[in-house]
């Protein structure tokens, strides 16, 4: 068990299962999962970022962990946007509770940043009618903290129903509600 300081105290922390190792000098250790306190988080939970001068936590998706040679721990983070961030592109109102899953190409898809960024987890569900997408049953919706069915394109600035095969390199099944779930 190791200890670190998050934004505001120190966390036991340990990691997870082992994913291999990569990176181009074949140096970096990815994982499925790490545990912070007590509370474990694997690849595509949705989470809390945490930034300093910033009213709302940023909400995001885990697509990669990994430690570094230099044992720095790092996340990849697939973004979800609130309403309030993207009021120029919005036509219609969104639902109570929605968010936009970032799309595209470009700024503001994805970041890596340090996994001590993370102030933890919550549940974002899928309504989108994509075949691909588990349905939610009526409980999951009542205990969501947000929902999507919209992605926001970070290229075109555009807002749609449609989900891609792939996001930020990430296979479609991955960020929809899995089936069992």
């Amino acid at each position: 068990m190791d200890h670190f300081k998050g934004p505001n105290d120190v966390h036991k922390f340990c990691w997870g299962q082992k994913r291999g190792i990569g990176g181009a000098k074949r140096n970096m250790q990815f994982y499925e999962s790490f545990m912070i306190d007590d509370v474990t988080y694997s690849l595509y939970d949705s989470v809390y970022l945490f930034k300093e001068d910033v009213r709302e936590p940023y909400i995001g998706k885990l697509v990669k962990i990994w430690e570094q040679p230099d044992h720095k721990k790092k996340v990849k983070i697939l973004w979800f946007f609130r309403p309030n961030e993207l009021e120029n592109y919005l036509i219609d109102t969104p639902l109570e509770k929605e968010i936009f899953l970032a799309t595209g190409e470009g700024v503001g898809l994805f970041n890596i940043n340090p996994l001590e960024a993370i102030i933890g987890k919550c549940c974002v569900i899928c309504t989108s009618k994509d075949e691909r997408n588990a349905q939610p049953s009526d409980e999951d919706l009542k205990m969501a903290d947000y929902i999507f069915y919209r992605t926001f394109d970070v290229q075109t600035c555009t807002i749609s129903e449609k989900i891609d095969d792939k996001i930020a390199g990430v296979e479609a099944k991955f960020l929809l509600n899995r089936k069992g779930q």
